[in-house]
């Protein structure tokens, strides 16, 4: 799985996909319109052959204020509006909508599907198709009330807090993910509808933690996350803690075994079967990190801090090449 930009880089307002989607609707509006005109064109020649009637272009002028603006179009604009904090309630009145009071804002991640690397395949068209899948998912769990900036990638989710329980939403992402085809990570953030632009922020923020960790797919809540949350913010605590895995620094199968091992709750052959190496290679590695930082993994203590200075470390090199 590919690490998505940093927290600090990740917009809660998705500008090109806002554009990418409003281009493929409005192509799909102009193409209905191209024909339209040329049936009238074609209708006002014959008519002012016959009758001396007016320049047809005035006909097809008339209509044009008839065009309606299509449903996913409008959704698109309700769900930015409240994730860049403008106000929404007009457009939403405008489509019969009910603003909730609050709402889960889910930052989704969506994996590309192996299918999509095949020669054969239009990898982009598979990509939209599933893309498709998991929106049509969406409306009919959330009985068409749920909205969203998404691409193929993933993005952020709105879903009113009538609709669904918090306890229902892992069931929700795990049936996403039956429909993507693939394991979907995803972070959820609880608020008023004012504070949606924040928690979209702050939800992003923690899926980038999880992509940084490599942690299982799933669902994850800030409870989940609080500590890791904590050691990303800027300080001589995140200093200290990202240079315990200094040692490592020349030794990269140790730092990439350290990372996959917390990323799947210490399973070693888990770990083990994703390097493609022995268990009894896991276990070595991990006294080799033990007796290299002076923290031993197999002991709590030890344990907490690998993972603090892990945390810290991806982080502190974010730091490191931003200023550079």
């Amino acid at each position: 799985m590919s690490n998505p930009a940093p927290a600090d880089a990740v917009s809660t307002v998705d500008v090109s996909t806002i554009t990418e989607t409003c281009l493929e609707l409005r192509a799909g509006a102009l193409d209905i319109a191209v024909s339209a005109r040329r049936l009238l064109e074609a209708l006002s020649v014959v008519d002012t052959a016959l009758t001396g009637l007016p320049d047809p272009t005035l006909a097809v002028a008339e209509i044009a204020p008839q065009v309606t603006i299509p449903p996913q179009l409008e959704a698109l604009g309700l769900a930015a509006a409240l994730l860049s904090g403008q106000p929404a309630a007009a457009q939403a009145h405008a489509r019969g909508v009910e603003l909730e009071d609050a709402y889960y804002v889910v930052a989704l991640g969506i994996p590309a599907h192996p299918g999509e690397q095949h020669p054969a395949v239009n990898g982009q068209l598979v990509a939209r198709r599933r893309l498709r899948c998991v929106q049509a998912e969406l409306s009919a769990r959330c009985a068409d009330k749920a909205l969203w900036v998404l691409r193929t990638d993933g993005g952020t989710v709105l879903i009113p807090e009538s609709v669904t329980a918090a306890t229902e939403l892992d069931d929700l992402i795990t049936e996403l993910a039956a429909v993507a085809q693939v394991a979907l990570t995803a972070t959820v953030v609880h608020t008023a509808t004012p504070g949606i632009p924040g928690a979209a922020h702050q939800a992003h923020e923690l899926l980038d933690i999880v992509h940084r960790l490599q942690c299982k797919a799933g669902l994850y809540r800030f409870d989940d996350l609080a500590m890791e949350y904590q050691l990303t913010r800027p300080g001589p605590g995140r200093e200290y803690l990202g240079s315990l895995l200094d040692p490592l620094e020349v030794y990269p199968e140790l730092l990439e075994t350290l990372r996959r091992h917390l990323g799947n709750d210490l399973n070693r052959r888990r770990t083990a079967r994703g390097l493609g190496v022995h268990a009894n290679t896991i276990d070595y590695r991990l006294k080799r990190i033990g007796q290299l930082t002076g923290f031993d993994p197999a002991q709590s203590a030890g344990l907490w801090y690998l993972r603090s200075a892990l945390v810290a470390r991806t982080y502190r090199a974010g730091a490191e090449h931003a200023r550079q």
